[in-house]
């Protein structure tokens, strides 16, 4: 099933005090629990709890509970700091990262959050769409707007007190320019397709952003990331894939279906022996592990989303491209 998203018309600074409330709450909050919390409608408190869930900084079950990967930075920020945690799982956020992604490349706001609500069919109006991922970038200060109005990504924030603040914005910069990088790398076709069968890019961003201080780790994950994608691709060519592993099997049965080309084959067995140079020590002929340098990952890095770009738009579009 195709991974949905929906987009209300709630404020950032609100979703952020409903997920205050849940992630300081010593047990888990149902909804009239949160409709017992604030002076709001009824209908604005779902939107937030349901917006909440979409971002992942509250889960469900049964009732309501904090995300554990967001609980902790909710709880120690500041209401004035809340724009950092949601700014977090707002740049993990698949439609916003689309419409950022349109943004910086000179698209306006209306045209980018359009084209991304039709990539992802996203149900909500088209103004809704428009003014929440605008608002919610400007909150959590991804976006700047210039005197003329213009969206634009700003490099850098400025005046923000502690230490700890600083190097999170430091972090947080590099990853959602890694995956802006990504995507562009990718196609913004084939990052629409990897989101619809529940690919994350977390794996190839943190890749990107840590491969000189963890080389392996990060080229591990990137070839990780792209047999995931193999066995989902190779799923909608119908493959049998439930009985084959790895890279390389995949790969083979999606040629014996006619999803790739004899090069694509190649390229896709140069990733499988780089993948397992990544995950299994110690080699089979030397008993000795690969050591793998800061440029051996970032060449993994690389070529992870080129090559799934390679194969998707043949797959989709019989193109030829690399």
């Amino acid at each position: 099933m195709a991974l949905a998203f929906s987009i209300y018309d709630v404020s950032a600074e609100f979703v952020m005090d409903v997920a205050k409330a849940v992630a300081s709450s010593p047990h888990p909050l149902n909804k009239q629990d949160l409709r017992e919390s604030f002076s709001r409608s009824g209908g604005y408190i779902s939107n937030a709890i349901s917006q909440c869930l979409q971002l992942g900084l509250v889960v469900q079950d049964g009732d309501y509970v904090s995300s554990e990967k967001y609980r902790d930075l909710i709880k120690r920020s500041e209401r004035s700091q809340l724009h950092l945690p949601f700014r977090e799982a707002l740049q993990r956020y698949p439609p916003f990262l689309l419409y950022t992604d349109f943004i910086s490349k000179g698209y306006s706001s209306g045209e980018s959050a359009n084209m991304t609500r039709g990539i992802f069919r996203i149900q909500s109006s088209r103004e809704i769409v428009e003014k929440s991922l605008r608002s919610w970038g400007i909150y959590a200060q991804l976006i700047e707007r210039g005197k003329s109005g213009k969206l634009s990504i700003p490099d850098a924030e400025q005046g923000l007190p502690s230490e700890y603040v600083e190097r999170l914005l430091k972090a947080l910069r590099a990853d959602l320019q890694a995956r802006i990088f990504i995507i562009e790398t990718m196609s913004q076709q084939a990052f629409a397709y990897v989101t619809s069968k529940g690919i994350g890019i977390d794996d190839l961003s943190d890749a990107l952003v840590n491969y000189e201080t963890d080389s392996k780790t990060s080229a591990n994950k990137a070839f990780q990331n792209f047999e995931h994608f193999l066995f989902k691709l190779g799923e909608d060519i119908g493959g049998n894939m439930s009985s084959l592993n790895g890279i390389m099997q995949y790969a083979d049965e999606i040629r014996s279906k006619k999803g790739m080309l004899n090069n694509q084959l190649h390229l896709c067995h140069g990733l499988g022996g780089l993948r397992n140079m990544a995950h299994h020590d110690p080699d089979k002929e030397t008993g000795k592990p690969w050591n793998f340098t800061p440029q051996g990952a970032i060449i993994s890095a690389l070529i992870v989303p080129t090559v799934i770009r390679n194969l998707y738009l043949y797959w989709a579009e019989k193109k030829q491209e690399f």
